[in-house]
């Protein structure tokens, strides 16, 4: 059994993921955890692609065109002598002993997002002593991105992984040619359906994501646990791409699963409370809100959580979590009380 590590701000090691051989994970992250976390958050593709990568990187990496060898996770924030935050999307240790950076990315920045990028990289390099190569992953409708920097006499380059230019609809027909065929399907053969929203293609969003679920439903070789990681980050992303209509017909298709089920309850239980006093319809509207709202707080509320054990000041919380200091003060507060 290998061992796969994370790294606090101090690069200090963290197990929290054990790698088997067959390819299963040991994972301390209580069941569905993952799923609120995923969809919670605004930003969707770049908490989606963060889960999927600390979980499914050696089945990622081939999917982005990148032949080497995970080594193990290393720090994704870097604190200057200013004490600036330098926070990166994802890091890992190759085999050869070079860091792979990556940078999810959904909007262009052109020349700041690559000034950016350069002083990540250029202090990465610093600290560990290692080559580093950074990976950008463009979603939405980044097509010709700006990869390239000139400065002085110097000259900086990404290595860019488009994710418009991959066709959804190959993807789905090589995956159901598969099922078909009878052969078993795999983690590597997973890992892309969350990320079919991204891609390019003629299918709609709807087309692509249910047919995510279909697909998966049929993995019988894959671990369960894996399936519901996948299962939670593809609704997250249908959350983000779908609309309520669309989302119902979703929650059809997955109803016979474990988080179909969770989901369905959930709809139920919010529907009667609020439905005796409000009217069925508008309660279980509202019951829906409360309960993403209660999913935003509990998730803050471990972020904050966690910092808080390495040590970390209130105000450097509520920079690195893009949240108002005294939203952060309070929760801190609270668990300081909790403690006692």
């Amino acid at each position: 059994m290998t061992e796969k590590r994370k790294y606090d701000s101090k690069c200090t090691e963290i197990p929290e993921t054990n790698v088997h051989a067959d390819g299963s994970n040991e994972i301390s992250t209580p069941q569905y955890s993952i799923h609120t976390r995923l969809s919670s958050i605004n930003q969707t593709e770049d908490t989606v692609m963060k889960v999927m990568m600390e979980f499914f990187s050696e089945e990622m990496l081939p999917v982005f065109g990148i032949t080497q060898s995970v080594k193990s996770f290393t720090m994704t924030e870097e604190v200057h002598l200013d004490i600036n935050k330098g926070l990166q999307d994802f890091n890992l240790v190759m085999d050869d002993e070079s860091i792979a950076h990556f940078e999810f990315q959904s909007t262009n920045g052109g020349r700041r997002d690559l000034q950016r990028f350069r002083a990540y990289e250029a202090n990465i390099s610093y600290v560990h002593q290692k080559d580093v190569i950074t990976y950008v992953l463009f979603s939405g409708k980044i097509k010709n991105p700006m990869t390239q920097l000139s400065t002085g006499i110097n000259t900086y380059k990404v290595q860019p992984i488009i994710m418009s230019q991959r066709n959804a609809d190959i993807f789905l027909r090589d995956l159901k040619n598969k099922v078909s065929q009878g052969e078993p399907l795999t983690r590597g053969d997973l890992v892309t359906l969350p990320m079919l929203p991204i891609f390019g293609g003629e299918s709609t969003q709807l087309e692509r994501i249910q047919s995510a679920f279909e697909i998966i439903a049929k993995a019988e070789r894959v671990s369960r646990d894996d399936r519901d990681k996948i299962e939670a980050a593809i609704y997250a992303m249908a959350t983000k791409f779908l609309s309520d209509k669309e989302l119902i017909h979703i929650k059809e298709v997955v109803k016979m699963t474990l988080l179909g089920q969770m989901l369905v309850e959930d709809g139920r239980r919010e529907g009667r409370e609020k439905g005796r006093e409000e009217g069925r319809e508008e309660g279980r509207e509202e019951g829906r809100e409360e309960g993403r709202e209660e999913g935003r707080d509990n998730l803050l509320r471990e972020q904050i959580e966690k910092k808080m054990r390495k040590g970390i000041s209130t105000e450097e919380i509520a920079d690195a979590l893009e949240q108002d200091v005294t939203t952060v003060r309070k929760v801190v507060d609270e668990l300081n009380k909790s403690r006692k």
